[in-house]
């Protein structure tokens, strides 16, 4: 899934994340590059929110049935949000 587009925005990553099939492996590279940016308290990357990113991950309308891989070169930049228990397990 290539996240570095121009147009992504909360609505179309979790378009992309419904619409991959079921029992898929996913992967998102350097998450730690993805949200730098912080407005107002949020963090931005573009379109797309953190709490936008979150919601697609493990929100309501979240997909079951997939496996998503996310690698860093920095796991001391990621939001401790982002590695809580069950959200990321290793």
């Amino acid at each position: 899934m290539n996240l570095s587009k121009k147009d992504l925005n909360d609505e179309s990553f979790n378009r992309m994340l419904q619409d991959a099939p079921t029992k898929s492996i996913l992967l998102l590279e350097d998450i730690d590059a993805l949200f730098e940016q912080r407005e107002g308290g949020e963090l931005y990357s573009g379109n797309l929110t953190f709490s936008g990113f979150l919601n697609a991950l493990d929100g309501v309308r979240s997909q079951e049935g997939q496996i998503l891989f996310m690698t860093t070169n920095h796991i001391e930049k990621l939001d401790p949000a982002l590695l809580r228990p069950g959200r990321t397990d290793v």
